[in-house]
């Protein structure tokens, strides 16, 4: 089993490619939850109509079963709507905010 932050810390192996910045760090995690059997994550793209959806959701699932998670459970929520407010200070950073 992995625990929720050994998983968030897998989770920013996974690069936005339209941006070139974790997914963490970029606030789209809205939740993840860690248990025995397995680890769910809730997700928020940055616009309803994200192109980058699938592979996002794929890469999610693919660092996590390289972290230990014996199932993956991956989410794609429409709500709470993505903000820059979500985005962590090295973010802004690399963005130039």
């Amino acid at each position: 089993m992995i625990t929720e932050a050994q998983a968030l810390d897998a989770l920013k192996g996974v690069i936005d490619p339209d941006v070139g910045i974790n997914i963490v760090d970029l606030g789209m995690v809205e939740k993840v939850a860690a248990a025995p059997e397995g680890v769910m994550v809730d997700l928020i793209m940055t616009t309803p109509a994200c192109p980058q959806t699938s592979y996002l959701s794929d890469e999610c699932q693919r660092v996590l079963a390289e972290a230990g998670a014996p199932s993956v459970s991956v989410e794609v929520l429409d709500l709470p709507l993505w903000d820059p407010s979500r985005l962590s200070d090295s973010a802004k950073a690399i963005l130039g905010w």
